[in-house]
């Protein structure tokens, strides 16, 4: 549990800072490469993100059965589920190349409305990409063992010196006169050191041995029949978060793709904080499992951590929702003003399945997480289906709109209809204890955030905007601590507290 909490405040300190340099970087790329070029760096990004489906969701499924071995004692059969997972990798990675340049071919006519250059930049940031995909999908067996051995601090930590690494370098390249096509240059060879130095960590540091002799046929049977759900997971997601910026490019302009980027671009980092706890309790999941753990403690794990995601993303949702539009502007300027709107509407429908993210990473430990992801991919069909019909309506907030209802739809009713029935998670329970202290806090949050709003002296400037957003994160902090959270969370911020104080100490 310590390797949790540590690799907890590593995963949140990454975010934090991963914002915080997103917003910095966002405003000088956008004023770097104009919001055409930014728009077109966005739609590559989009469309080779289906190739990244080719990934067949292979991470989730290494974590879990690499875990379950482990767990075991049974090191024949991790190392010959080892080999035979890199060896469907190796093949995977063939077939992406390959499938990438097929595709190549294509972009001319599945994107007639872009001009002569931005086809040609276009065609060579996507050779660039297709490459960096194959890097990180690499990678993805390897941060499979590293994550069932529970060293989660490791690839935390690395992570957020490549994001720190990332920033530096491509100031370095804007500021000399770099574009699009110089970032998507920085990215591929990052994701390579990356890739090379978790090799070495698993190499070096797990008693982990690569022993390609033991692949064996057995195993990939094994391995699709679980795989094979994540992957649909995984198209769901591509679907709901990359399709738009495909829509636009196919039906409408760069800069309107600009616009719904920056609108999304919150909306990942919301669900990447919303979802930073719940991935590293998938080894603890599978072993509940082979434990055979009552489903009363099932329901206790997903309101322990639901109830610390929501202390979480709820500063970031009530702050958006009352200050980010005035933040938007001050930030890039007019023209983004749909980008706000945009993103509230999703962040308010997907508020309540962030907070159930670790309900899905027990259903994957237990393998009852086919029909749910039948059902939501099915339903991300269905939003594409109506954004193409919306966004000649409504242009980008169209497919918001279409996003919005089906994450309703799916998400939040059906998912917890089924959360009931194969995890036997009582909402009438599950209910009492998310509201339970938040019932009172949440609504003195919205009324101080209302009030702040309102608050009008030297309008339209940053440090308006900073006094209300620094008086507003100190009352929602105190409302939370002393109205919202019980004895037991009270005691993990108080040990983190205890913690930095003792790290500031030693380094006096």
């Amino acid at each position: 549990m310590s390797q949790i909490k540590t690799a907890s405040a590593v995963s949140y300190l990454t975010i934090i800072t991963n914002v915080i340099i997103g917003i910095g970087l966002t405003p000088l790329i956008l004023d770097s490469l104009g919001k055409s070029e930014y728009g077109l760096y966005m739609l590559v990004g989009s469309f080779i993100g289906y190739l990244a489906l080719l990934d067949f969701g292979l991470t989730p499924t290494t974590v879990r059965f690499v875990s379950k071995y482990r767990h075991e004692k049974n090191k024949d059969k991790e190392e010959s589920f080892i080999a035979t997972n890199l060896g469907i990798y190796a093949g995977i990675a063939l077939v992406v190349a390959l499938i990438g340049l097929i595709l190549y071919t294509t972009i001319d006519y599945f994107f007639a409305n872009l001009s002569a250059d931005e086809l040609v930049l276009f065609k060579v940031m996507y050779l660039l990409m297709l490459l960096n995909l194959i890097w990180v999908m690499i990678r993805g067996a390897l941060v499979g063992i590293i994550m069932a051995y529970e060293q989660f601090n490791f690839s935390k930590i690395l992570n957020y010196f490549r994001i720190i690494l990332r920033a530096i370098t491509i100031i370095i390249l804007l500021k000399s006169g770099g574009k699009a096509l110089g970032i998507v240059i920085i990215d591929t060879v990052l994701n390579l050191i990356i890739l090379l130095t978790y090799y070495g960590f698993i190499r070096y540091k797990l008693p982990v041995r690569f022993i390609f002799s033991k692949f064996n046929k057995k195993y990939i049977n094994k391995i699709f029949s679980y795989s094979i759900w994540i992957f649909l997971g995984v198209l769901m997601d591509q679907l709901y978060w990359r399709s738009g910026q495909t829509i636009l490019g196919i039906k409408s302009t760069t800069e309107e793709i600009a616009v719904y980027a920056i609108g999304m671009l919150f909306i990942s980092y919301y669900m990447t904080m919303s979802s930073a706890i719940s991935g590293l309790f998938l080894p603890k999941a599978t072993k509940m499992f082979v434990n055979k753990a009552s489903k009363v403690e099932l329901n206790n794990l997903m309101v322990k951590v639901g109830r610390i995601q929501w202390f979480v993303i709820s500063n970031m949702l009530f702050g958006f929702m009352f200050f980010g539009k005035q933040f938007i502007q001050l930030w890039i300027g007019d023209g983004y003003e749909d980008s706000w709107l945009i993103a509230i509407m999703i962040m308010l429908t997907l508020t309540i399945p962030s907070l159930q993210n670790v309900g899905n990473t027990i259903l994957e430990a237990y393998n009852l997480h086919v029909r749910k992801i039948q059902v939501n991919t099915a339903l991300a069909v269905v939003s594409v289906v109506v954004a193409v019909y919306l966004v000649d309506i409504y242009d980008s907030i169209g497919i918001a709109i279409a996003i919005a209802f089906s994450v309703l739809l799916g998400q939040v009713v059906y998912n917890n209809y089924y959360f009931k029935k194969h995890i036997g998670l009582n909402l009438k329970t599950y209910a009492l204890s998310m509201f339970k202290g938040n019932i009172i806090s949440i609504p003195l949050i919205i009324f101080s955030a209302y009030l702040l709003n309102l608050i009008s002296f030297d309008s339209g400037s940053w440090y308006n905007l900073a006094f209300k957003v620094l008086i507003f994160i100190i009352m929602s902090v105190i409302l939370i601590y002393f109205v919202a959270m019980n004895s037991y969370e009270k005691g993990l911020v108080n040990s983190i507290i205890l913690k930095v104080l003792k790290v500031l100490k030693i380094k006096r």
